[in-house]
C-alpha cells in the first residue's frame, strides 16, 4: 500500500531523466513519495527477516539469501529514497554515478531476492506455491510492462500487495515453536511421557 501511495504521489511519470525537473516543479508531492517509499522499505526489510525466519527450516539455503538480497534491496532502496528526500528539499542533486550505482544495487539485489523467494515458497510445501507465481508475475509486471502505461503500474502493485498479504496471513497463522529461540526452548519444562501398562497385564 505505501508503494502504491509513493507511486501515486511521485510528480511525474516520463523517463528518468525528468526527475530533477519533476522534484523542482512539484517538492510536496516529491517528499510525501519519498517517505512513504521509504516507510515501504521498512516494511520489506521487516517482512524479509520475518519470512527469512519462517521458511528456514523449509529451506535452510534459499530462505536465508533470498531474505539477506531483500534487506539488502531495502536499504538500497531507503537511501534512494533519501536523496529523492534532499533533492525535494533544495539541497541540490547527488552525485550521477553514486546514484546510478546505489539503484542498480538496489534492482538487482530486489530482482535475485524475489526469484529465490518465489522458489523458496515452491519447495517450502505450505500450499502457498501460487504466492511464488504472483511474486513472479509482479516482476515481469514491473520490469518489463511498466512502461505502457498506469495501469501496468497499478496492476504491479496489486500482484505485488496480494502476495505479501497473503504471506503476512501464514506468517500469523504460524506455529509459536517457529518463533521461539534456543534459549527459550531449553528453560520449557520437559514433557515426560508416562509408559503405557500393558493391556495384558491386569488386576
Amino acid at each position: 500500500m505505501l508503494t502504491v501511495v509513493s507511486l501515486g504521489a511521485y510528480p511525474l511519470a516520463a523517463t528518468i531523466f525528468a526527475v530533477t525537473a519533476g522534484i523542482g516543479t512539484a517538492p510536496d508531492a516529491a517528499t510525501l513519495s519519498a517517505l512513504a517509499f521509504w516507510c515501504a522499505q521498512v516494511a520489506l526489510g521487516i517482512a524479509a527477516v520475518g519470512l527469512g525466519h519462517l521458511l528456514r527450516t523449509r529451506t535452510p539455503i534459499l530462505a536465508p539469501l533470498a531474505a539477506g538480497l531483500l534487506l539488502l534491496s531495502a536499504f538500497a532502496h531507503a537511501a534512494s529514497a533519501g536523496l529523492m528526500l534532499g533533492r525535494a528539499a533544495g539541497q541540490g542533486a547527488a552525485d550521477a554515478w553514486g546514484a546510478n550505482a546505489l539503484a542498480m544495487l538496489a534492482l538487482v539485489s530486489l530482482s535475485l531476492g524475489t526469484i529465490l523467494l518465489a522458489v523458496a515458497l515452491f519447495r517450502s510445501k505450505l500450499s502457498i506455491g501460487w504466492v511464488g507465481i504472483v511474486l513472479l508475475g509482479w516482476m515481469v509486471v514491473e520490469f518489463g510492462l511498466s512502461g505502457m502505461g498506469l495501469w501496468a503500474m497499478l496492476a504491479g502493485a496489486a500482484m505485488l500487495f496480494t502476495g505479501f498479504f497473503v504471506l503476512a496471513i501464514v506468517t500469523a497463522r504460524s506455529n509459536l515453536a517457529v518463533w521461539t529461540t534456543a534459549a527459550e526452548m531449553a528453560t520449557q519444562p520437559v514433557r515426560r511421557e508416562q509408559p503405557r501398562r500393558s493391556a495384558s497385564i491386569r488386576r
